[in-house]
């Protein structure tokens, strides 16, 4: 028994001399430096695509202005550059980027880049989200996964998970952004139902790069989505019934996005006119006993993707700048400034008295009512309270009226 005992004794002793008094490292490397091997591949993956690439970038953590198409380029140098289907197809912006560490391999935008920090800007040129916020977008980036075929971003700020691929080789730039806003440009109809197998499902109203799904109880939905050289891309894959929908392509002859059986064909409400079908040569009438003068609309870039309007000549050397709603497909004469004095101003006559008031308030003004024929009827939009029923172009320093447009009731295309 005593035999039995030391037997043991000596066993116990063995399994602990055998254990090494150093434990070794589950990793041949420190942290540091496995942070530091991971960025120096993440910047070979970001380096190394040779037409660079293509960014789908979300803005806002509700993703509610869509997303937007950037391309993105990096150099040795630690020089990035940027173009975005909301500038001219051409235009490249350059500043500086590094891969940080942050929590994790980060990518950021360390120099201001008129392209890229348009999204993160308190105010931007295109006048988009609250004044002091702007778009509320990220620069700073944590990135979650880096190959070759696709780097997964997200954004510091906002929490949202963006991609981004490589751009295909046998396109430019320039090519690819264009084909991106010829699809903007061509799908600006403000109102779609989607169908599957012919019959419509629902109705969106679209609002920047988005559709908003207005449900019966009166709570909303936004399908946020960037536009693509042949239609448009869902941030995520959409439910109708038992099908997703993700990718649709844009079918310019049926005003409409098809995937398969789905599609989302444009809404026209009784009346509507497409922009370019408001071009043209037109009879103003107005006064009283008629007057008439010969106007002309015609397509005004504002180079905001997300305002789209018409100009009016014919009042002497002044131009009317003329909002279009993609919704209705009808015009509106506003409020605005002609000059750094002159104001086209509405003006709220009272036909028994001929005496009225002007409003210097925006958004107050006429709405057009598509008619037959050419004919586009006016009347007051409804915003001021008062009855607005005529127009006057007003010298705001010297403080009297330049032009009286009064009782404007209709034009008529030639």
């Amino acid at each position: 028994m005593k035999y039995l005992y030391n037997f043991c004794i000596v066993l116990v002793l063995l399994a602990f001399a055998s254990c090494s008094p150093e434990v070794d490292d589950v990793f041949s490397e420190t942290a540091s430096e496995r942070i530091n091997k991971a960025i120096e591949e993440d910047l070979k993956v970001l380096q190394g695509a040779p037409n660079g690439w293509m960014l789908e970038y979300y803005p806002s953590a509700t993703k509610m202005y869509g997303g937007f198409t950037i391309l993105l380029s990096f150099d040795e140098e630690g020089n990035a550059k940027a173009a975005c289907d909301m500038f001219s197809a051409d235009k490249v912006a350059q500043s500086m980027y590094a891969v940080k560490q942050s929590t994790g391999p980060t990518l950021t935008f360390d120099t201001y880049n008129e392209v890229f920090h348009l999204f993160s800007e308190p105010s931007n040129i295109f006048g988009i989200g609250d004044d002091g916020k702007g778009m509320e977008g990220d620069y700073e980036f944590l990135i979650l996964e880096c190959t070759a075929d696709k780097v997964v971003l997200k954004g510091k700020k906002t929490g949202v998970k963006m991609l981004m691929t490589p751009l295909p080789e046998d396109k430019t730039w320039q090519r690819y952004l264009s084909e991106v806003q010829q699809v903007a440009k061509e799908a600006y109809l403000g109102m779609y139902d989607v169908q599957m197998g012919g019959e419509t499902e629902y109705t969106v109203e679209q609002e920047y790069h988005r559709f908003v799904l207005t449900h019966e109880d009166g709570t909303q939905e936004n399908l946020p989505f960037v536009y693509t050289a042949d239609g448009i891309k869902f941030y995520e894959p959409v439910e109708l019934g038992t099908t997703q929908m993700q990718n649709l392509a844009w079918d310019n002859s049926r005003q409409a996005y098809v995937s398969g059986d789905i599609t989302m064909k444009a809404v026209k409400p009784a009346g509507y006119r497409l922009i370019d079908d408001l071009t043209g040569t037109y009879t103003f009438y107005y006064s009283s006993p008629v007057q008439t003068v010969t106007v002309t609309l015609e397509r005004f870039d504002s180079g905001n993707p997300f305002a789209l309007y018409l100009v009016m000549k014919g009042f002497e050397d002044y131009e009317f700048l003329i909002p279009y709603d993609s919704v209705y497909g009808r015009i509106s004469i506003l409020t605005q400034m002609l000059t750094s004095s002159v104001a086209l101003l509405p003006w709220a006559i009272d036909p028994q008295t001929g005496s009225g008031n002007i409003s210097t308030t925006n958004g107050v003004g006429l709405v057009g009512i598509n008619g037959s024929n050419g004919l586009i009827t006016f009347k007051d939009n409804g915003v001021w309270g008062e009855e607005v029923n005529s127009m006057i172009i007003f010298d705001l320093v010297a403080g009297q009226p330049l032009i009286r447009i009064p009782y404007i009731t209709k034009m008529v295309k030639q």
